[in-house]
């Protein structure tokens, strides 16, 4: 409680207005050569023992404000010019003066000895900076030396929050997290620096690696290289002597000229009648309704709005036209249960071998760089490509069409494809053929074997739909276990969920194919958050702060979730600038900070990039741009980490560290808007999905015959939460505001996916 006394005491004293906010103190860095004799400072006869150590810190500050002291501490500096009329003009008079002369403050003896026992009380109020209850220790609130920041904080819920946990989280409406920074930049207070906040960041840097990656590489790549084998198919229906060859390589040219024309916007002429399949088949995907498919190798009505774009695939319309072609090679199978129907996929294999793209290089080597590009940032595939078949003929020494087409080739194909199908891919995921062969097949996901296995599948189903917090929980989360057990009683919900637990849990155990594609490694930096360092500061040693993380690492689950829309399918069943100087050239004042002491996250978020790095140099895919952007991510993760390691041996950190974190708000802002709109310079400015943190994706579906429960699953991040939370700085408390994403998951019936996007 703030003593009344003290404020009145210290802005009468000064010439100012009445103010009744706290702090703390450190020794101010420069002043003047004399008592401000104008001022009327005096001590006062209460007992300093009754203050706070904010109130202690202001009172010892108000001896040096007196004297024209420039506080190198930027809250204890705006305290003084917001709250007299005489404290901006001496500072800076005796600033001047200091150069000249090189005067320092000096106290009166009646001042220094008010100071020593000011030092000597708050000396002892620092040794209770932290208070035990039970078992239970907490940073003790009346130790704040900087409340005066907040006086946006009016609810008692909050500090009670604060006094328990030592975090609070409040909404905001604010759309990206780092608003909140630069909002605290311009209010000179402390930011903590949430993981959120750097894997947002992440977030935009992988969605702009792709899309630079999709549109300079990755589209020409496959236009040449699905001209390439349009080519080579016309060249054996030329060269067949048989007809049935003839018709599988007439199908094979019409199956490329698809996906050309989408890139392109350029008609290949097609032999017999695919030229109109293939026309038809450009009809219904520009139509984008379900219809039973003219050239696709599917018996069934297929749902051609898959094909319509969104996420960052509405921006341009080449990255429109990339979208629908992708898609086109991902969905359209060879199908392996009818022999011939697997040969047209042994002539593809043939094709590969022999053609070669319009720059000269040999179709094998482009599509398998396209294919190992994309298996680094979508993941492993989750059925045969065509690269598999290439690869058995290799393995065979075969050449020809007359030996591909061999009984003894497809067979080795059919049971390749059944093993696959049988054992090696445990997660369902809608296919138009399971036993087929696709150019790019979908990719498969760990989390979405997770996803399926924590579902009743029984009509009646008692648990329809899982929870991201399954995932968190089998991966080891011990805080996601006991909110699924303890709280939401999900072994009563569902008497199988603790046997499927166990199992997912056991089998998680044994994962260790973190490396193997960006979204294994980035699943790997989600789960590293639920890490708990050695010697974590006391606010991580909380439930709530365990919640918090939860939450954290479910709205990241949702963003990688986003980053792959094209490429999966959901299972069914540069340095900060500097600061600009004030007025007249006063030195930047020290504005403290913390960073989210997450060690083992921003050590897997490093790998992440690191790793990402070698992909684009293996593959030949990097530009200038981007080897700048990389570097400057590397060099904010990279500092995150040596902040987070030194605050849990304890030490101090750099300044320059401080002033980093100070900016950080309009640091991570303009690297945004350099990645997302880079021709404006206002956020005010951006359009489309961009504009907010938000994200909706669809997790799960469910489709069982019969089921009255089927429908969809549905994971979001809305806006963001601004978060307070009590950390220790050079052993003073300080009050800290950070921002963290807020995730929310539900599910809906059947027939609102349309309504939702």
């Amino acid at each position: 409680m703030i003593l009344s006394w003290v404020a009145g005491w210290l802005l009468t004293a000064c010439g100012g207005h009445d103010n009744t906010g706290r702090s703390g103190s450190e020794q101010p860095s420069i002043g003047g050569n004399e008592p401000v004799q104008e001022t009327g400072a005096s001590q006062p006869e209460e007992n300093i023992d009754l203050m706070t150590m904010q109130e202690l810190r202001l009172l010892r500050s108000s001896l040096y404000a007196g004297h024209g002291t420039l506080f190198n501490e930027s809250d204890l500096r705006r305290y003084w010019r917001e709250n007299t009329v005489w404290y901006d003009t001496l500072s800076r008079a005796r600033y001047a003066e200091r150069f000249v002369d090189g005067w320092t403050v000096t106290l009166t003896p009646g001042e220094q000895a008010l100071a020593d026992r000011i030092d000597h009380r708050m000396a002892q109020l620092q040794a209770k900076n932290c208070i035990r209850t039970g078992c239970d220790t907490a940073a003790n609130i009346l130790n704040i030396v900087n409340m005066f920041q907040f006086g946006e904080i009016t609810r008692q819920e909050v500090m009670d929050d604060l006094a328990v946990n030592n975090y609070a989280a409040t909404p905001d409406s604010l759309l990206q997290l780092f608003q909140t920074y630069q909002r605290n930049d311009s209010l000179q207070i402390p930011n903590f620096v949430t993981v959120d906040l750097m894997a947002q960041l992440s977030h935009v840097y992988e969605i702009y690696l792709l899309r630079t990656v999709e549109e300079r590489y990755l589209a020409p790549m496959m236009a040449e290289l699905c001209l390439a084998l349009y080519s080579a198919s016309i060249d054996q229906v030329n060269k067949a002597a048989k007809d049935d060859i003839k018709d599988m390589a007439a199908f094979n040219a019409a199956f490329f000229a698809v996906p050309y024309n989408l890139l392109t916007g350029k008609s290949l002429k097609i032999p017999g009648d695919y030229q109109t399949s293939a026309e038809e088949e450009l009809a219904y995907i520009a139509q984008q309704e379900s219809r039973r498919p003219a050239l696709m190798d599917i018996k069934a009505d297929f749902d051609y709005s898959a094909f319509k774009p969104y996420g960052h695939y509405t921006r341009t319309a080449a990255l429109r036209r990339y979208f629908k072609a992708w898609k086109w090679l991902q969905l359209a199978p060879f199908c392996g249960s009818n022999k011939a129907r697997l040969q047209r996929a042994v002539l593809v294999t043939v094709a590969l071998q022999t053609a070669r793209t319009k720059s000269g290089v040999s179709a094998m080597d482009e599509y398998s760089r396209l294919s190992g590009t994309m298996e680094w940032f979508a993941g492993q595939p989750a059925y045969r490509s065509i690269l598999d078949a290439a690869l058995l003929l290799k393995k065979e020494r075969i050449t020809n069409i007359t030996a591909a087409l061999d009984a003894r080739l497809p067979a080795k194909l059919s049971a390749m494809i059944d093993q696959t199908a049988s054992g090696n891919a445990p997660v369902k995921y809608p296919a138009a053929c399971r036993d087929g062969i696709y150019f790019v097949p979908q990719p498969a996901y760990t989390d979405d074997e997770l996803l399926q296995a924590m579902t009743d599948p029984a009509l009646d189903s008692k648990r329809p739909f899982p929870k991201a917090m399954d995932v968190l929980a089998a991966f080891g989360s011990r805080a996601a276990f006991d909110k699924l057990f303890l709280e939401d009683r999900e072994d009563t919900v569902w008497t199988a969920y603790p046997a499927q637990m166990a199992k997912m849990t056991e089998k998680m155990l044994r994962f260790r194919d973190w490396n193997v594609s960006s979204y294994n490694k980035r699943l790997e930096c989600m789960l590293a958050m639920q890490q708990k360092p050695r010697y974590s500061p006391v606010f991580a040693q909380k439930q709530a702060w365990n919640r918090k993380k939860i939450e954290t690492s479910s709205a990241l689950w949702v963003k990688m979730k986003h980053d792959v829309l094209l490429y999966g399918v959901v299972p069914d069943h540069p340095e900060p600038p500097d600061a600009a100087a004030l007025p007249d050239s006063l030195p930047e004042p020290l504005t403290m900070g913390y960073v989210e002491p997450a060690l083992p996250f921003w050590v897997k978020l490093r790998e992440w990039l690191e790793l990402t790095d070698k992909t684009l140099e293996k593959y030949r895919l990097t530009t200038d741009t981007l080897t700048v952007y990389s570097a400057r991510l590397h060099r904010y993760i990279t500092l995150m980490e040596d902040a987070a390691r030194r605050e849990l041996n304890s030490e101090r950190l750099p300044d320059d560290t401080y002033r980093f974190i100070a900016h950080v708000g309009d640091s991570i802002y303009r690297f945004t808007l350099a990645m997302i709109e880079p021709e404006i310079d206002r956020w005010d400015w951006t359009a489309g999905t961009d504009r907010t943190v938000a994200v909706l994706e669809k997790a799960y579906r469910r489709h069982i015959a019969g089921s009255p429960s089927n429908g969809s699953l549905y994971a979001a991040v809305g806006n963001i939460d601004n978060i307070y939370v009590v950390v220790e700085i050079d052993g003073y408390l300080y009050l800290t505001k950070g921002a963290a994403l807020r995730y929310d998951e539900f599910s809906m019936p059947e027939g609102t996916d349309a309504y939702l996007k």
